[in-house]
């Protein structure tokens, strides 16, 4: 069993990393999202849960209708009906920051997650059913959009799939940034499957360094490493973590790695802090 175990996660492994290497277009988001619950999760199998998610989209495809083209609000309206309705899923209020709303698999056993779990599931469904629907860069809570036609809406995953004006997001911003905060195009910016994967990890990656677990947070790290390779960034908090855990040499790797990168794509800024921390580093070593 345990070799089992051990060559189930060596494929996750393999798949994530080739995920790391494909063009975020083609991402299977739901499908990867899994693959990193199944990572925390060891034996877990997952074809009940593609079973799942394959519900969720033909319950969404036959309320829809064969060949039907409502309009915008009406397919919302839809979307928010099966998933939140049908299938009752919801944001989770009351326990926000339990570890388990951060991991798919745990999601769809409970009914509840955090905004973006629940956001992946609406993103699936729409990819299932050719719907332009995008997650979208705004701040601290995760919205989605869709598009039909002329018409858009924002709607809120974590609320039951519930429409968004520009006033309730205007109020969703200020609940995070404070109350000088303004909308801006950069908050309703689409995100990529790649930046919705990393920041469903770094809710989790966050909560690890919060709660002081930093050999959780340096599992998570390389977690995101694997899907997005390029991401100068990482390899900085990964050079940060190997320190915390006594990993001269690893850390050394990480930074010198992190220099790298962003010397090749031109952030100055952070190859400076990664040649500052080489410094730092071997003025410790020596």
């Amino acid at each position: 069993m345990m070799l089992l175990m051990a060559g189930q996660a060596k494929q996750w492994e393999r798949e994530l990393r080739a995920a790391g290497e494909t063009p975020a277009a083609g991402l299977d988001i739901a499908h990867l999202v899994l693959l990193l619950a199944a990572c925390d999760r060891p034996g877990m199998p997952l074809d009940p849960y593609r079973a799942h998610l394959d519900d969720l989209a033909n319950a969404a495809r036959d309320a829809l209708g064969e060949g039907a083209s409502p309009p915008c609000g009406v397919v919302a309206g839809i979307l928010s009906g099966v998933i939140s309705g049908r299938f009752r899923y919801l944001g989770d209020a009351e326990t926000y920051d339990d570890p388990r709303n951060a991991n798919l698999a745990h999601v769809i056993d409970r009914r509840k997650g955090l905004p973006v779990t629940l956001g992946i599931l609406y993103l699936h469904v729409g990819a299932k059913l050719g719907l332009d629907l995008s997650g979208l860069n705004f701040p601290g809570h995760f919205v989605l959009r869709l598009r039909v036609g002329g018409e858009a809406t924002v709607l809120d995953p974590f609320n039951g799939g519930q429409p968004l004006s520009p006033a309730d997001l205007l109020s969703l911003l200020r609940g995070v940034e404070g109350p000088e905060a303004r909308l801006t195009p950069d908050a309703c910016e689409e995100a990529g499957s790649r930046d919705i994967l990393l920041r469903l990890e770094n809710n989790i990656l966050s909560r690890a360094i919060r709660g002081g677990d930093f050999a959780r947070a340096r599992e998570v790290v390389t977690r995101m490493i694997w899907l997005a390779p390029h991401r100068a960034g990482l390899r900085f908090e990964l050079g940060r973590l190997e320190v915390h855990a006594g990993h001269m040499g690893a850390a050394a790797d990480a930074f010198e790695t992190c220099k790298d990168l962003a010397a090749d794509i031109g952030e100055t800024r952070i190859a400076g802090m990664a040649e500052e921390a080489l410094r730092r580093l071997r003025t410790r070593l020596n």
